[in-house]
C-alpha cells in the first residue's frame, strides 16, 4: 500500500480569499476534521497568479481546493471522508474541501518527531504510518497531528486522477508499506554515498553572494543537499535532495539563512516544468 502527500504541484494556479470576507468566516478557522458544511457561505476567491488551469489550485493558506470536473469525478469516492464546501469565483467553478476523515495511523517506533525551542510538538522529521490502522477503501485522510495543515491521500485516490486527466497535484512524497527497516537504513546509506558524491566532484567554491551573480547569468548552483536556480522569469528556485534521492524544487517566500553561511559550487541546470 502507498500513501501520498496532497501536494499542489508548481507552476499552476493560485488562489486567494477576497479581501472583504470577514475573519470570522469559518474558512478562517482550522480544518482539524471537524464539520464546516452547515454554517458555510461561499467566499469569494480570485486568481492570484494566472498559470496553467488546475483541478487542484493552490489557495494561500494551503486547505484544499478543487475544480468542478474534479468534484465530477471524485465526489462518489470521497462522500464519506470530506464534505465540499463551494466557492465563488469570477470566472471558474471551485469547490474547498474540509477532510473530516481522521485516521490514527502513525507509527512512532519509527518517526521522528521534530520539537520546538519550548519541547512542544512542531511536526515531523520523519514520518512513518502503520498501514494496518488505514482501511483498504480509504481515498483521502488526516492525522490528528498534523490535521490543520496537511491530507494524505491513496493509490486509489491516484489512480482516479490519473485515470480521469485531473491535472495539479504532485505525488512525488511518498510513504509505502514495503519500505522495512532494512530498506530504510539502505536509503540512508544511499543517501549519504550521494552526498558523498556530490562533495567529491564539485569544483571551485564560492560564496552565497557570488553564487546569486551566477545564477543571474543563468547558471546553477549546489552546496551539498541543495540546489538553487532561477527560472526564465528571474525567479529563485531552492530545492533539497530528499532521501529518495529526487530533488524537491520549489519557490521561497524567504531565503533561508543557513543557505547564505554555505559554499557554493556550478552545476547542471535543473529542467523545472
Amino acid at each position: 500500500m502507498k500513501v501520498y502527500r496532497m501536494r499542489r504541484a508548481e507552476n499552476y494556479l493560485d488562489l486567494t480569499l477576497d479581501k472583504s470576507t470577514s475573519s470570522e468566516h469559518p474558512i478562517e478557522t482550522d480544518f482539524t476534521g471537524e464539520t464546516k458544511l452547515s454554517f458555510w457561505t461561499p467566499p469569494i476567491m480570485f486568481t492570484n497568479k494566472k498559470k496553467k488551469k488546475s483541478d487542484f489550485p493552490s489557495y494561500l493558506n494551503g486547505k484544499p481546493v478543487i475544480s468542478a470536473k474534479a468534484k465530477d469525478v471524485l465526489e462518489t469516492y470521497l462522500e464519506k471522508e470530506v464534505e465540499f464546501l463551494p466557492l465563488i469565483h469570477p470566472s471558474l467553478e471551485f469547490s474547498m474541501i474540509n477532510v473530516t476523515n481522521i485516521i490514527d495511523c502513525v507509527d512512532y517506533n519509527r518517526s521522528v518527531i521534530k520539537l520546538t525551542s519550548k519541547g512542544t510538538f512542531a511536526g515531523f522529521n520523519k514520518l512513518v504510518f502503520d498501514f494496518s490502522k488505514i482501511p483498504d477503501n480509504t481515498y483521502i485522510f488526516k492525522i490528528k497531528e498534523t490535521a490543520t495543515f496537511c491530507e494524505f491521500v491513496t493509490e486509489a485516490f491516484k489512480d482516479l486522477v490519473e485515470l480521469h486527466g485531473l491535472k495539479g497535484l504532485d505525488f512525488s512524497e511518498v510513504y509505502d508499506s514495503a519500505f522495512t527497516a532494512e530498506k530504510e537504513e539502505e536509503q540512508k546509506q544511499n543517501y549519504q554515498a550521494a552526498l558523498d558524491s556530490i562533495e567529491h566532484s564539485k569544483g571551485t567554491e564560492f560564496s552565497y553572494d557570488e553564487a546569486r551573480i551566477l545564477m543571474e547569468q543563468g547558471k546553477a548552483v549546489a552546496s551539498g543537499k541543495w540546489r538553487m536556480q532561477l527560472d526564465e522569469n528571474g525567479e529563485l528556485w531552492i530545492a533539497d535532495l530528499t532521501p529518495a534521492l529526487v530533488y524537491d524544487w520549489g519557490q521561497p517566500i524567504y531565503i533561508p539563512p543557513v543557505l547564505m553561511l554555505l559554499q557554493w559550487h556550478e552545476v547542471e541546470k535543473y529542467d523545472i516544468k
